[in-house]
């Protein structure tokens, strides 16, 4: 969010933080207070995650609490990440539900993907036979990165169609049905179906050592209890943009909410 905020800067908009006492954020300027920083703004860019709890702003890098209801104050227009609080529901404006938010932050997940991947097996992707578990946008850039960097992909999704697609790509393409019998054949497994697709006997058929790396949001593809009791690598990688890449992760977030301020002065 700190790099989000340094982009707003950069294009001319007067731009201030609040809950970030903790970082290194010198070259914005820093609230004291967020009732005096909502009380200001036009505009009110909140976190991809809101808060964690219910009651409070998640706000690792604030050395207080910043309660959820502090956010009822002003008229700005809010612009938000996932769920909104009911103090600004009403008003509230999902930047990461829009199709743009999401395609451009499947470039940096993949990209964060392989880097696991890489650092979990100490192998690299040329030459690595990879499974894909689903076809949506994060599982069709991981089929494209891996195959562009000479890795062998096989993308299990449920319609024939992405099948299809995905064999355009170079990467092999298989149904569902065929996971249980196929698994063991891979030294990676990357999720991006966030449901429970891969079952406890298929869990017991994945090569040992290799990791299988949860993309999708909950309760993703596969129990990770389960995973772990079998003795599977299970590496939860929610949330990859702004953990690896958060430079990258903040200029989506700005370019993104950019093109909707845009829209909203045209209609």
């Amino acid at each position: 969010m700190l790099f989000a905020a340094r982009a707003f800067a950069e294009d001319g908009f007067c731009t201030s933080v609040c809950g970030f006492d903790l970082a290194e954020s010198a070259d914005l300027a820093e609230e004291e207070s967020a009732e005096a920083a909502l009380a200001e703004a036009d505009i009110v860019v909140l976190p991809p995650v809101v808060s964690r709890d219910g009651e409070n702003m998640h706000a690792p890098l604030s050395s207080r609490k910043i309660p959820l209801s502090v956010l009822d104050i002003g008229s700005a227009s809010v612009f938000c990440g996932a769920s909104c609080p009911p103090p600004i529901k009403a008003r509230a404006k999902n930047y990461a539900a829009r199709e743009d938010f999401a395609v451009k932050n499947a470039v940096p997940t993949a990209e964060g993907a392989l880097k696991i991947a890489m650092e979990e097996t100490g192998e690299s992707i040329c030459g690595m036979r990879a499974c894909v578990l689903g076809f949506g946008r994060i599982g069709a850039v991981l089929a494209r990165d891996i195959v562009a960097l000479g890795g062998r992909a096989c993308v299990f999704a449920r319609r024939a169609e992405a099948r299809a697609l995905a064999q355009t790509f170079g990467a092999d393409a298989c149904s569902f049905d065929d996971l249980g019998a196929q698994i063991g054949s891979y030294d990676c497994i990357f999720n991006t179906v966030p449901e429970r697709i891969v079952s406890k006997a298929t869990l017991a058929g994945i090569k040992s050592g290799a990791p299988f790396i949860e993309l999708a949001s909950a309760p993703g593809g596969a129990d990770p209890e389960l995973a772990r009791e079998g003795g599977v690598r299970f590496i939860p990688a929610g949330g990859l943009p702004g953990k690896i890449m958060p430079n990258a992760a903040g200029k989506i977030v700005y370019e993104t909410i950019k093109e909707m301020i845009r829209e909203e002065e045209k209609i």
